[in-house]
């Protein structure tokens, strides 16, 4: 009975884990990201710029930590709730790479790096507000 019930144990165990959502880290070029940005709204994003200093920002930005090496002293600045996808940019990519990590570390699910930043974005054509290159 003991063997049968530790089965039991480890096969409920095995679907729970199956169940729970794995986070992962995108890297996504501008057109992509303007996508996200255009249907940011329906899909709940969560936009966050991690240079410093401030060189400029995205429009429908919510959030600038310009501490990029210590998301986790900035919480209060994030979303609640882990399963929100964020889009996470700098100006060239470097430190919106170490901020997806730390976010991925903190527990969110869906994160969105800019691969280039801000520059793959002006050079792209799109408008940056405050662009300080």
């Amino acid at each position: 009975m003991k063997i049968i019930l530790s089965i039991m144990f480890l096969i409920c165990l095995l679907i729970l884990t199956a169940c729970v959502q794995q986070a992962s880290i995108t890297t996504i070029e501008p057109a992509k990201a303007k996508e996200l940005l255009d249907n940011k709204a329906e899909l709940g994003l969560f936009v966050l710029n991690v240079h410093t200093p401030y060189q400029g920002k995205l429009d429908k930005t919510d959030a600038i930590i310009e501490d990029w090496q210590s998301i986790a002293q900035h919480k209060n600045q994030l979303p609640q709730d882990k399963n929100k996808p964020i889009l996470v940019y700098c100006r060239s990519g470097r430190m919106s790479e170490s901020a997806a990590q730390q976010l991925k570390d903190l527990g969110y699910k869906t994160i969105y790096d800019l691969k280039g930043g801000m520059r793959a974005w002006n050079t792209a054509g799109l408008d940056i507000i405050d662009w300080k290159d």
